[in-house]
C-alpha cells in the first residue's frame, strides 16, 4: 500500500484524541469524589465542568480534524509517499492495540499505587488512614475503568477501526475499481 506521512500523523493524532478523551473520562470519578469533599462546591463544580468540557472539545475536535494537526506538525514532508505492505486499516489496528495495552499497563501502575499506599498509611493513625482509603475508592474506580478500556481496547481494536472505517464511507458510492469489477462480470 502506499501512504503519506499525512495519512500516518492523521492516525496518530486521533490515537491522541481517543488518549485525552479516554484519560479525562477516566479522571471524572476523583474529580467528583473532590467536588464532594470541597468547602466551596459551586466554583469548583463550575470549574470542573469548564475543564472537563474543554478537555472532551479538545478531544472530539482533534478526532474530526486530524488533518489540521498533521499539516502542521508535516510541513511539506506531508507529501512524501511510504510504500508499506499494511493498509491505513492494519496501521490503526495496530495504534489502537497499542493504545489498549498502555492503559491497562498503566492501570495495573495505579492498582500497585493504590495498594502501596494504603500499606503504608495502614501503619499511621486511624482517620488519616480512613481520609486517604475515602479518597483511594475513587481512584481504584478510575484505575479498574482504565484497565477495562485498555484490554477492550487491545481485544477489540480490530471491530473498532472497522466501526469507524464503515461510518467515515458511510453513504459514499463505492470505489471505481470495485465499480469497474462488477461491471466486467456482468454479460
Amino acid at each position: 500500500m502506499r501512504t503519506s506521512l499525512y495519512s500516518i500523523l492523521c492516525i496518530v493524532v486521533r490515537l491522541g484524541a481517543l488518549l485525552i478523551a479516554v484519560e479525562t473520562l477516566i479522571g471524572l470519578p476523583l474529580a467528583l469524589e473532590s467536588l464532594r469533599n470541597s468547602h466551596n462546591p459551586a466554583e469548583f463544580d463550575n470549574a470542573m465542568i469548564g475543564f472537563y468540557g474543554a478537555f472532551f472539545g479538545l478531544a472530539a475536535i482533534l478526532w474530526i480534524y486530524p488533518g489540521l494537526l498533521a499539516r502542521l506538525a508535516a510541513g511539506q514532508a506531508s507529501k512524501q509517499v511510504f510504500e508499506s505492505p499494511l493498509d491505513a486499516a492494519e496501521i490503526q489496528y495496530i495504534a489502537l492495540c497499542v493504545l489498549g495495552v498502555y492503559f491497562a499497563f498503566s492501570g495495573i501502575f495505579g492498582l500497585i499505587e493504590i495498594g502501596l499506599r494504603l500499606l503504608v498509611t495502614m501503619r499511621q493513625s486511624e482517620p488519616a488512614y480512613a481520609a486517604l482509603r475515602a479518597q483511594d475508592v475513587a481512584r481504584l474506580v478510575a484505575v479498574v475503568a482504565k484497565i477495562v478500556i485498555g484490554i477492550g481496547l487491545a481485544f477489540g481494536a480490530r471491530g473498532l477501526t472497522g466501526w469507524v472505517r464503515r461510518l467515515r464511507e458511510q453513504g459514499l458510492p463505492p470505489p471505481a475499481s470495485l465499480v469497474e469489477s462488477d461491471s466486467a462480470d456482468s454479460p
